[in-house]
């Protein structure tokens, strides 16, 4: 039979009002260290269960956060893949890396519950229905943003998780890839290379993540002194561009990596004696590519968990704000000192 909060009452000895704001966890409560461990203990030993549908409808709050997680898959054109063998993987571990960041805040954040809903063409009213008190949605680029659109003057604080691109009053958390970039650039110059290419879509892409990419691409050769070369789009291209004094490529993200790399090494060029290449992204098994990818590691857990925090914030009645995380370079071997040719 369910025990109710009046037998722990009595048995604690105390009030049903005492037990309530004990067991409530508020902390604008205040009740006595020693009383409050003592309702505890109690309901412990009776095995009591909070009946969070009744405590629900009286505060007209669930304790849960709701996620949508859009599906995250590759998202090069083929003609920069040629040679790469491209799975669910990045998805699933993208997918992964964002939802242990969100179990591990919820976690320590002791919020209550995630409610995960599929991905798709989902409606946003189906998602502000009252079982969640906030929303965490993590953008797909490739798709825009027609859900984050559906959600403008939402009733509840909405949170948006990879993108800078959300509609006023939706909060948003995302990797700093502008940045990320300029510290790939960097370490290039460090390394003596004065010719280096992009590899990638980026700004022509229309994809947001790698037009900033490139912007700060651009940027960091500017500040250097040196001169940016247009964005390469093919293996074939890459190799004349290598034939005409370049010594470094950055590609937009691995998997362009990965493809900037077969064709170089097709081509008898080794990397890095020949080329030096960086990533972005640091997908699982970068470490193989090229002999292991020098590469950018993107923060994926750390912006979820900081996505909860800022949904956190929004729900204590803080402004929407705008975040961006460092991400930082995971140097391995594919990058060297530039090669000097004597004459």
């Amino acid at each position: 039979m369910k025990v109710r909060i009046k037998e722990v009452a009595i048995a604690a000895g105390v009030s049903t009002a005492t037990v309530s704001k004990v067991l409530s966890g508020r902390a604008d409560y205040q009740v006595h260290a020693e009383t409050a461990e003592r309702v505890r203990r109690v309901a412990y030993e009776l095995g009591y269960v909070p009946d969070v549908a009744a405590r629900n409808l009286r505060t007209r709050q669930t304790g849960q956060l709701g996620v949508v997680l859009e599906a995250v898959g590759p998202s090069e054109p083929d003609s920069l893949l040629t040679g790469v063998a491209v799975s669910d993987a990045v998805r699933r571990t993208f997918d992964g890396a964002i939802m242990a960041g969100l179990s591990e805040a919820a976690r320590e954040l002791e919020v209550p519950a995630l409610v995960v809903y599929p991905s798709g063409q989902l409606d946003a009213r189906t998602l502000l229905d009252g079982r969640v008190d906030g929303l965490l949605v993590s953008c797909d680029p490739l798709r825009g943003h027609g859900l984050l659109h559906g959600l403008r003057s939402p009733p509840v604080p909405v949170v948006a998780l990879w993108t800078q691109r959300a509609p006023e009053g939706i909060g948003m958390v995302d990797v700093n890839h502008a940045q990320g970039a300029g510290i790939a650039v960097h370490h290039l110059v460090e390394l003596g290379h004065t010719r280096i290419a992009f590899y990638g879509g980026g700004v022509r892409s229309g994809v947001e993540h790698f037009a900033r990419r490139e912007q700060g691409y651009r940027s960091a050769l500017e500040e250097a002194g040196l001169l940016p070369q247009s964005a390469i789009h093919d293996g074939p291209r890459l190799l004349q561009a290598v034939q005409g004094g370049v010594t470094a490529v950055f590609a937009e993200t691995d998997l362009g990596a990965a493809a900037a790399f077969h064709a170089l090494d097709s081509a008898g060029l080794s990397v890095p004696a020949d080329v030096s290449l960086v990533g972005f992204d640091d997908i699982q098994g970068a470490e193989y590519i090229a002999g292991g990818l020098t590469t950018v590691y993107q923060p994926a857990a750390e912006m979820a968990a900081a996505g909860v925090r800022a949904l956190l914030a929004r729900l204590d009645g803080e402004a929407p704000q705008t975040a961006l995380l460092r991400p930082r370079l995971i140097r391995r071997r594919s990058t060297a000192p530039v090669r000097v040719v004597s004459g």
